[in-house]
Order: C-alpha cells, then sequence, then structure tokens
C-alpha cells in the first residue's frame, strides 16, 4: 500500500510501505493514504505497527548536565548574592543548554526530562534574581558613594579653625 508522509515540512510520496523506515518515519510521523479521512501519526496506524516494534524504549539515566544545572539553579537562588546568584544561575543554563536542545528535538531520548526542565526553570529563576539583586546592591553602593563624597565635599566647605 502507498502512503504520503510529511517529513521536514515537506509532502512526499506515493511511498510503498518498504520505504518508510528508509526515509526516517518515525511513529510521530503524519502519514496518508487512500481511504483516510485526515493525516495521522504513523505510530497510530495498526498497519504499521510492526515497523516500530523495534525502535528500543528510551534509555535509562539522566540527561547529561540535568542535575548539575539543578543544584546550580538551586544554588543561585539560596545564594542570592550579588554577583554570585547571577554566576550560579548562568551556569545552570550553560550546563543545561545543549542537553534542553536535544530535548526538545527528541524527548524520548532519556528519561527524566523533568529534572532537566526543572533545572532550566529554576536556574531562569536565579539568574533573574541575581540581576536584580547585583543591580539592587550596584545601587545602594553608588548610593553611599554619592552620600560619602557629599559628605566630604561639605567637610572641605568648613571653616578652618
Amino acid at each position: 500500500m502507498d502512503y504520503y508522509v510529511i517529513i521536514n515540512g515537506q509532502q512526499l510520496g506515493p511511498v510503498d510501505e518498504s520505504q518508510l523506515l528508509g526515509m526516517g518515519v518515525t511513529p510521530s510521523t503524519m502519514v496518508w493514504r487512500n481511504g483516510m479521512v485526515q493525516w495521522q501519526p504513523a505510530g497510530s496506524l495498526p498497519e504499521l505497527a510492526h515497523l516500530f516494534g523495534s525502535i528500543p524504549p528510551p534509555m535509562p539515566g539522566q540527561w547529561p548536565g540535568a542535575v548539575a544545572g539543578l543544584v546550580l539553579g538551586i544554588c543561585s537562588i539560596y545564594f542570592c548574592a550579588p554577583v554570585i546568584g547571577l554566576l550560579l544561575g548562568y551556569f545552570g543554563l550553560l550546563v543545561t543548554k545543549d542537553s534542553y536542545k536535544a530535548y526538545q528535538i527528541n524527548p524520548m531520548q532519556y528519561s527524566g526530562g523533568g529534572v532537566l526542565k526543572g533545572a532550566r526553570i529554576v536556574s531562569q529563576i536565579g539568574f533573574i534574581l541575581g540581576i536584580v539583586v547585583t543591580a539592587v546592591a550596584t545601587l545602594i553602593l553608588l548610593f553611599y558613594m554619592l552620600v560619602i563624597v557629599g559628605a566630604i565635599g561639605s567637610l572641605s566647605a568648613l571653616p578652618y579653625i
């Protein structure tokens, strides 16, 4: 039986069932054939189920960098001191960057995607808090510097005794 498939946003076909896997068709690839009302994922069609029976389950373990990113993100919130929270949050985002891109492409590559998403969220919160705390601390420091400079300036205006 011939199928039409959508791969990378392009409609291809007609394609014989025996050629589908060679084209990179996955269970989530949208397919259509004569007699179907609308496009459906290939994995939802009983007649194509045998093609995907050999796909292994997700690899055990976490996404690379997920736990480290989570720890850095939590530390960036806990140690929300000027600059330190900012740096820890940034490093948390940096550690999880490549894994998060891969997760968006294929979320089934590893188990534990929730830890990776949590690491990204916590690192983003820590990074933003780090920016805010650093900005406030900088403003306070500038204020005190201006007060000190103003006080020194007013001392020089005093008459000598």
